[in-house]
């Protein structure tokens, strides 16, 4: 214990700081100490401390899309468990919180919500140290949520794509069309990956924006790289050139670039559908062609088969409908 201008002060070394506490009595000085030490062992098992430092380790490894959804799901889980310690949660206050969030949420933004937790809990496990089972692993998520569907463009829309495909920007949409590569994808092509000669296009890198800046990634899954065939209706509009497919003074597009020639396009070809609409009308065209989901996976470029053949039985479902539409008033003559 040591006396500094007329204070007692006395010092701990604290995850390797040292750490200094003043008291006008010596007793003052080492509940401060104690308090400290206290709420700084605390903090090791509440929930949202931890669940920040599993953001400061995890979110650099995410894509910038990803982390649009998982910033909101951390925000969430912390203003629901923020100050509870973690041992503390249990499976029924994670399903009860799970079944309160799903209502009138899809399914998609549900499943971040409770992966998000799963993957906080796991954390303070594995790297908090915190001796306890994992509360979130067995948490079922409700059923017959809605899914976020994409449906097809129009006939409208895919007339007046193909009408304009030597329109500015044209050729993005027409490829998109005819390839169903997604806009990263087509956005990050160059004519080297154009093989004219044994038709095939070969997708191995993406272009996604962080502040508007074009940054290139691989693709996440071995799924994510694969070869497109050049369909005979694409052919004649893929004249031999050098570099980047979709340029503006030669380099990658930044996000304001796209949305400008996309709204330009838009503005004269008066189309209504969205780049990824055109991605669902090419899987549409492969389940007309009866391509195999297996097939038609490898194609679309999907981690799962699993997501080709919900999308085949979307396309199903839809065509369903709208036959039993055309013949329910229909009457024999």
């Amino acid at each position: 214990m040591k006396k500094v201008n007329g204070y007692y002060r006395v010092s701990k070394k604290i995850n390797g700081v040292q750490k200094y506490f003043y008291g006008k009595t010596q007793f003052e000085a080492l509940e401060k100490l104690k308090r400290y030490t206290a709420d700084a062992e605390r903090d090791k098992t509440i929930f949202e401390p931890i669940a920040l430092k599993w953001a400061v380790d995890y979110f650099p490894t995410l894509a910038p899309n990803s982390l649009k959804c998982y910033r909101p799901a951390l925000k969430r889980a912390v203003a629901e468990f923020g100050e509870l310690p973690v041992a503390d949660i249990t499976p029924f206050m994670i399903s009860a919180y799970i079944k309160e969030f799903s209502r009138g949420r899809a399914l998609k933004t549900v499943k971040t919500q409770l992966l998000v937790i799963n993957h906080i809990f796991r954390y303070a496990i594995n790297y908090a140290g915190i001796n306890m089972q994992n509360p979130a692993r067995d948490i079922i998520i409700p059923k017959n949520l809605t899914k976020r569907k994409i449906t097809a463009p129009s006939s409208a829309d895919i007339k007046r794509v193909k009408d304009n495909v030597n329109a500015p920007f044209g050729l993005f949409a027409y490829m998109g069309l005819y390839t169903g590569l997604r806009r990263g994808e087509l956005l990050g092509l160059t004519w080297d990956d154009i093989d004219l000669k044994k038709g095939v296009i070969t997708v191995n890198k993406s272009l996604y924006h962080v502040a508007n800046r074009p940054h290139v990634k691989t693709p996440k899954t071995s799924a994510g790289v694969r070869r497109v065939p050049v369909l005979e209706k694409l052919k004649p509009y893929l004249k031999r050139k050098r570099g980047i497919l979709f340029t503006i003074d030669g380099g990658y597009m930044t996000e304001t670039q796209f949305q400008k020639a996309w709204a330009e396009y838009i503005a004269v070809s008066g189309v209504t559908c969205t780049p990824h609409q055109l991605r669902h009308a090419f899987a549409t065209m492969l389940f007309e062609a009866d391509i195999a989901p297996a097939d038609a996976k490898q194609i679309l470029g999907h981690a799962q088969v699993q997501t080709t053949i919900d999308i085949y039985t979307d396309i199903r479902e839809s065509r369903e409908k709208a036959i039993n539409k055309k013949i329910k008033y229909a009457d024999i003559t």
